[in-house]
């Protein structure tokens, strides 16, 4: 099966601000096997989008990959990723 690609910007918007918003990222892909996700032009992620996303992606059957990622965007999602591991709320 081919991989599904989502252009983020297009999709939702710029600036990826909120908890839901990766929620509905993830469920709106709940019959894909892989997916790939495309952070071109994406400006700016909160934190609680971070942490919602890394939590879904760990926990989704679906096989992620990103690309296009900003160095801001990737430095934040390994931070919040280390967060995580430290609490023990994902295995890697």
């Amino acid at each position: 099966m081919n991989a599904i690609e989502i252009d983020l910007e297009k999709t939702f918007a710029k600036k990826l601000g909120l908890r839901t918003t990766a929620m509905k990222l993830f469920n709106d892909l709940e019959n894909e096997e892989e997916a790939i996700f495309d952070f071109k032009n994406i400006e700016f992620i909160s934190r609680s989008f971070a942490q919602e996303y890394v939590y879904q992606k760990h926990n989704s059957k679906i096989h992620i990959t990103e690309s296009n990622m900003s160095d801001f965007i990737k430095n934040l999602l390994e931070v919040v990723e280390e967060d995580y591991k430290e609490s023990c709320l994902i295995n890697v």
